[in-house]
């Protein structure tokens, strides 16, 4: 009986034995596949690479007596297209705009409205597009990269504006996607708060 009984132990550790190193090894596989082993600039260097994504964003715009919300999907592809539609407010919503080489195009089907504009300069460089953030980022002098409670924060410094004076992206260093993007006046008061519901990168 004594044998029997310290073979059928020894069978049970073996089993839980196997069956922690198997959690473990499932565990770090899928760290390794989120990109936990990555260093800062591997990361950095991943994000400065992204010329496409698609994803639904809410946006809190503040002054100095208010604060407006927004929500909105967007698509970018490059320089060359990009398309916003507006989910809410209801007055908003269903308005879309969408540049395509170097054209906009402006409309509503909810009110059957549509304008198109030519040779519009700024349809890449809007503030809301995550892209204009990895462009601003990559061409600032003035730039920064690291890691902050599990998150890790870029942030740039363009042209003096007091507007629009320092912008702050936080990516999930697990799944390296982008979380949030902030906006800063000169007084380093939030103005544009955007949080990323879903997000896509390199569609």
């Amino acid at each position: 009986m004594g044998k029997w009984f310290k073979i059928f132990a020894l069978i049970i550790i073996i089993i839980v034995t196997l069956l922690i190193c198997n959690f473990f090894i499932k565990t770090n596989y899928k760290t390794q596949q989120n990109g936990n082993n990555k260093s800062i600039q591997e990361i950095e260097e991943y994000i400065l690479n992204v010329t496409s994504y698609r994803a639904k964003i809410r946006v809190t715009v503040s002054s100095n007596k208010n604060a407006n919300f927004y929500e909105f999907e967007q698509v970018v592809k490059g320089e060359s297209y990009s398309r916003q539609l507006a989910l809410s407010p209801d007055s908003l919503a269903g308005m879309e705009i969408i540049f395509e080489n170097g054209i906009i195009t402006v409309q509503n089907t909810k009110y059957s409205l549509s304008q198109i504009y030519e040779n519009y300069p700024y349809a890449t460089t809007n503030s809301l597009y995550l892209t204009s953030f990895i462009e601003g980022y990559r061409t600032s002098e003035s730039k920064e990269i690291k890691e902050t409670e599990g998150k890790i924060q870029m942030n740039y410094i363009p042209k003096i504006n007091k507007y629009n004076n320092k912008h702050v992206l936080y990516i999930d260093k697990a799944s390296l996607e982008p979380k949030k993007l902030q906006v800063y006046d000169i007084n380093n008061e939030l103005k544009v708060d955007i949080i990323y519901n879903e997000i896509e990168l390199n569609i």
